[in-house]
């Protein structure tokens, strides 16, 4: 569970707390009204039994002020940690998970690199064998995205989104898993590889419409 997830569980608790706090503080007022109530209207002839229910009374009605005071204040509370809970699912549904992150990240680079490497393959740029088992390597990589899939905490469209994103660079990793001694002077294969990475990266750049990725920062790291 990460940080964000811990602060959204704890907001919720002390949301669920504050409210059955103010719930009691509540009960509290109305029963204290009721033995307001309760007590004699008229006056008393007998000094001390006046006193005596004066005094409680005041003792009653101060205990309800306390009361409400207190089922105020945890009404705030109720509602700020409510709103904040809130807000915080709301951000964890538009913004990707630190796995999710990850992934995309990664999922970014095996594209381009995969795409370089097939394309030196088909230039024959480069020694057959080793282009053979890089090729390997980014094929085995991005099949391994068959066991990925987004983070619940996400909203629906957005687990959608990444979802399909993760299922396309999987499926590009097992085709090209089967392929891994064509693609070495073969302009056909390559070709027809180069526009599967393209229909993924369909996929990439909806996932990052979606998230606000800045994909220009990518770059500037690559």
């Amino acid at each position: 569970m990460s940080i964000v997830d811990w602060i959204f569980v704890t907001g919720i608790a002390l949301t669920i707390v504050a409210l059955l706090g103010s719930a009691y503080f509540l009960v509290q007022i109305l029963r204290t009204s009721q033995q307001i109530r309760r007590l004699p209207v008229r006056r008393i002839k007998n000094k001390k039994k006046r006193r005596f229910i004066a005094r409680k009374r005041q003792k009653l009605i101060n205990k309800r002020k306390r009361s409400l005071r207190y089922c105020l204040i945890l009404l705030v509370v109720t509602v700020l940690f409510g709103g904040a809970s809130g807000y915080l699912s709301y951000y964890q549904s538009m913004n990707l998970t630190t796995d999710d992150s990850d992934s995309v990240v990664k999922g970014y680079y095996l594209l381009r690199d995969f795409e370089q490497q097939i394309t030196i393959a088909k230039e024959k740029g480069d020694d057959e064998e080793k282009m053979q088992k890089n090729i390997r390597y980014l094929a085995t990589a991005m099949a391994s995205y068959g066991s990925k899939t987004a983070s619940t905490s996400n909203s629906q469209e957005g687990q959608l989104t990444l979802n399909r994103y993760y299922n396309a660079v999987k499926q590009l990793g097992m085709n090209a898993s089967t392929q891994t001694k064509n693609f070495y002077g073969n302009d056909a294969v390559v070709d027809d590889f180069l526009e599967d990475i393209k229909k993924v990266q369909t996929y990439e750049k909806a996932a990052f419409a979606y998230y606000n990725v800045d994909e220009s920062a990518f770059s500037q790291e690559k």
